[in-house]
């Protein structure tokens, strides 16, 4: 195989061609954001960057190679170019970054974390909703939730757009939250505990009395409760993991917490990994 005359220049020095070049990186630009910056991106804003860039390149081709179709040329690449850098910019606006948002804690940090929340259950686990007669007191749910879910959704004091683009701040506060609220970190907790009361209640209702009498320990009431405060009292209450659960599929229920692993559309590595901590917590128990 021989390459055309000039190769170098055609490789390195044609708009077409860097059209193509950055099209191929808007392509693959969310995955390379992630592996090099823990940066979780919008892809789909990159993608149409990559399409636009991959139709430029193409179109470049086609363009008379003289002073005229220099200039077109030249004027097709600047507007791609400046396409890409609008859509770069939607795409990090719903940014995640890990450690922030979405954590990503190492094997053995996420260990560390689960031996302070889920209590060593030996070889075999053994049954123990019956013996706790229903559900423990709020105070007890909060001494393990709040720093399990302060955990996954991590502290940001001041307001900012989550991973779809809802202003968010604290742990994940969403209600009534506008550009530039700030808050401390007393004020965060304060907050957490109450909305994860108030999630806890709502969520409740979705359960049977026998659930909630023989089958929710606090270690699988915050699974569910983590959940719903991450998607949504109703959309956790109408989900296969609490129709499973009133129906005594505990192990069935658990593994339906697992399918909640998406925002705006896809699966988002952080969310995979905080269904599987909530997965271990329902566990807790199950005969």
């Amino acid at each position: 195989m021989k390459l055309v005359e000039n190769w170098r220049g055609v490789a390195f020095k044609t708009y077409s061609m860097w059209s193509l070049y950055l099209g191929l990186i808007a392509l693959i630009g969310a995955d390379v954001l992630y592996a090099l910056f823990a940066v979780e991106a919008d892809p789909y804003p990159l993608g149409k960057a990559a399409l636009v860039f991959f139709l430029i390149g193409m179109a470049g081709r086609l363009i008379r190679q003289d002073s005229q179709g220099l200039i077109a040329r030249r004027l097709l690449f600047l507007s791609a170019f400046g396409f890409g850098l609008v859509m770069l910019l939607q795409s990090l606006g719903g940014a995640v970054v890990e450690g922030r948002q979405l954590p990503d804690p190492a094997p053995a940090a996420a260990q560390e974390v689960r031996a302070q929340i889920i209590p060593t259950m030996g070889s075999a686990p053994q049954p123990i909703e019956v013996a706790r007669g229903g559900v423990v007191p709020d105070a007890e749910f909060l001494a393990i939730a709040v720093p399990f879910i302060a955990r996954w959704e991590g502290i940001e004091l001041q307001a900012y757009r989550d991973i779809v683009g809802v202003w968010t701040v604290c742990f994940g506060e969403t209600k009534g939250v506008r550009p530039g609220d700030r808050y401390t970190r007393a004020e965060c907790e304060e907050m957490l505990a109450r909305e994860l009361i108030h999630y806890r209640a709502g969520l409740h209702q979705y359960f049977t009395d026998q659930t909630k009498m023989l089958r929710l320990p606090k270690e699988r009431d915050l699974a569910y409760v983590s959940l719903a405060y991450n998607a949504g009292i109703s959309g956790a209450g109408k989900s296969t993991a609490v129709r499973r659960l009133n129906a005594a599929d505990i192990a069935g229920g658990c593994e339906a917490l697992t399918w909640w692993n998406k925002a705006g559309g896809r699966v988002v590595r952080g969310l995979v990994r905080r269904r599987s901590d909530e997965h271990a917590l329902c566990m807790i128990g199950a005969a």
